[in-house]
């Protein structure tokens, strides 16, 4: 019966290949099929053996599910333990855990903890779950958040959970109150994100409120978001000084001249924002009587402890108040705060024969002193910038490889400086083939000049020591001109054709090599410029009608372009009509800037003289100009 069977299966199997059987007699022998069918039983044990291992590693391994759509959601909190705005907290550990799995970034720069502890609390991952352990002795009756920013994402798409916060008290309630406000840069009022604002409570007995952001750290933290604006919650009542700080290094003590502040003038109180809701409950006319004078007192009471700016009652509505409170929205200027002594900040080669000297403020009454040479010889030409903060120093002597000086103002010696001037020597071949010329830059654009703007402009890439001015020639088609040419800076980089010049003709510069020659020895290659004057159509002016009643003083007025470029500037002193002319079409901005100390400049603030940066206001719509068009606009800045 055996034998029977094994040659119905070995039929089976070799039926397409009956033929290779002939060896075994009618249908082989029974060995041999009985051989056949242990191998492949064997192979189909093999491959299930393999596809349950792989099948068992799949599970094992937690992978981000193949098709479907795309995961965009953030991950969720299911439970707290202790739970979230826990009273009379008394545990060391807390464990949230979440509906999927979680990565924690950025813990330093993301995770911030009010009031702050001595030591940042250990946080780790445990599958879905974050397990914090706290490991200071915290205060008593006092309200902790953890706010974690944005450094919890899922592992899948990393989606960033934001705006989650735990919360609990070491006594019997958690403090309820909020504040709010934004962060602008003072010069530009762009926003400014993720810049600490911070609160200090005055609770030091040897240290004054206002001094406790350059020795200690807050006692509440947040940051701003994408927007410039921070909110704080779970604040205790109490009056508070309010700043802000672009943190270099981390520790959150304001250091002056290293980085960024901004401060309220005042002191702030928290207030009570109350959670909006919608009413549910419909209540008939009849059933409501009119409030007495004592319950709008109360309220009202109610109201000022809140911190609730404004507050209009309405005794003729069933409503005790008829219209939602206003809260105070603080808005704090980021500018960079430097002391008021005098640095040089910078010091640099350009190029052969350049350097450049950068100062903290405009330089007045100064001296220097060449420690190298003969200090008796004109060594250097000096070229300051309007604001007199940055110096150009002109070699005079092109063989000059270095040089070492010290700068003094008034009887103090700023510094002493060493300068590398020499350049790196032409690698090339050919050299000694290569001839230096003096290199010349005009002021017209696409080869058309802006004669209403001004006159023709030639610039030299370095003072000049030698000058002919007869050998220019200036032609209008087949007519030779005779200019006004001369220099507008003594160092001779500027110069000047002057001409009366007419709409909408064709212009010729012609100047022979040899004419100029730089300090350096360096002489100019033969100049031709060709250029068009422009007509009046082609331009717009913008008139602004400017009142400063409200607020006298001495304003700067500034045109800037629509990528804040700036263009143009007016001073004005009393209400009236500042006019900016003959403006190539295109988008622009206003600027006004409150002159405080009357220096014709922007000036930034100092926070331990408690001086607030100058203030800047912009006209609040962006103005386009047309072609032969005027542009009028009113503004009270």
């Amino acid at each position: 019966m055996n034998n029977l069977i094994c040659r119905k299966f070995h039929v089976k199997i070799n039926k397409k290949n009956i033929d290779d059987t002939k060896t075994i007699g009618n249908f082989g022998s029974e060995k041999a099929g009985l051989a056949v069918y242990m191998k492949h039983t064997r192979i189909l044990i093999f491959l299930s053996f393999l596809l349950l291992c792989f099948l068992t590693w799949r599970c094992a391994n937690p992978v981000a599910p193949e098709g479907g759509p795309k995961d965009t959601k953030p991950p969720k909190v299911l439970k707290s333990d202790p739970p979230n705005f826990t009273t009379n907290f008394k545990d060391q550990n807390i464990r949230i855990d979440f509906n999927e799995f979680i990565a924690i970034k950025n813990q330093a720069a993301e995770l911030n903890v009010s009031p702050p502890l001595k030591h940042p609390p250990d946080i780790k991952i445990r599958g879905k779950s974050l397990v914090i352990k706290i490991e200071d002795t915290l205060a008593t009756n006092t309200t902790y958040s953890i706010d974690f920013g944005k450094s919890i994402s899922d592992i899948t798409e990393n989606n960033i959970f934001t705006g989650f916060s735990y919360v609990f008290s070491t006594g019997p309630y958690i403090d309820s109150l909020s504040l709010r406000g934004s962060v602008v840069n003072a010069f530009d009022l762009s926003p400014q994100k993720d810049v600490f604002a911070m609160l200090y409570i005055d609770c030091y007995d040897t240290i004054v409120l206002d001094s406790l952001p350059l020795k200690v750290k807050p006692f509440y933290i947040t940051k701003t978001d994408e927007k410039g604006r921070f909110t704080f919650h779970n604040l205790k009542a109490s009056l508070m000084k309010l700043t802000a700080l672009a943190d270099q290094n981390g520790n959150l003590i304001f250091e002056p001249g290293a980085e960024k502040i901004a401060f309220s003038d005042s002191i702030v109180h928290p207030y009570y924002i109350p959670k909006p809701s919608a009413d549910t409950i419909k209540i008939k006319k009849d059933s409501l009587k009119p409030p007495t004078d004592t319950t709008k007192v109360r309220n009202v009471k109610l109201i000022a402890a809140s911190g609730i700016s404004k507050v209009k009652i309405d005794s003729t509505n069933k409503d005790t108040l008829s219209q939602k409170p206003v809260f105070t929205d603080y808005q704090l200027f980021l500018f960079d705060d430097i002391d008021s002594v005098q640095r040089l900040q910078k010091y640099t080669v350009l190029k052969k024969g350049l350097a450049l000297l950068v100062f903290r403020f405009p330089l007045k009454s100064y001296s220097m002193k060449t420690l190298r040479g003969d200090s008796t010889r004109p060594w250097a030409l000096r070229e300051f910038t309007p604001h007199r903060d940055t110096l150009y120093l002109w070699l005079t002597d092109p063989a000059m490889d270095s040089i070492i000086f010290s700068i003094s103002e008034g009887s103090r010696v700023l510094d002493t400086v060493r300068l590398d001037v020499s350049s790196k020597e032409n690698t090339s071949k050919k050299k000694d083939l290569v001839k230096n010329y003096l290199i010349t830059s005009d002021n017209t654009y696409s080869s058309n000049l802006n004669q209403f703007a001004g006159n023709y402009i030639l610039t030299f890439s370095q003072p000049l020591a030698k000058a002919d001015f007869s050998r220019i020639c200036l032609t209008q088609d087949k007519d030779t001109l005779k200019p006004k040419i001369y220099f507008t800076d003594s160092l001779k980089r500027m110069m000047v054709i002057e001409n009366k010049w007419k709409e909408d003709k064709s212009y010729s510069l012609f100047i022979p090599d040899s004419v100029f020659t730089g300090i350096n020895g360096f002489a100019n290659d033969t100049i031709k410029r060709k250029f068009k004057t422009r007509q009046s159509r082609e331009f717009g002016n913008l008139i602004i009608d400017i009142d400063i009643s409200k607020r006298q003083g001495d304003y700067l007025i500034q045109l800037l372009n629509d990528k804040d470029v700036f263009l143009a500037e007016k001073k004005i002193r009393t209400n009236g009509k500042v006019r900016f002319e003959n403006l190539n079409p295109g988008k622009f901005k206003v600027k006004a800037v409150y002159d405080r100390n009357h220096n014709g400049k922007w000036d930034t603030g100092n926070f331990r003289k408690k001086i607030q940066p100058e203030e800047v206001m912009f006209l609040p719509k962006v103005l386009e100009i047309r072609a032969n068009w005027d542009v009028e606009e009113k503004w009270a800045p």
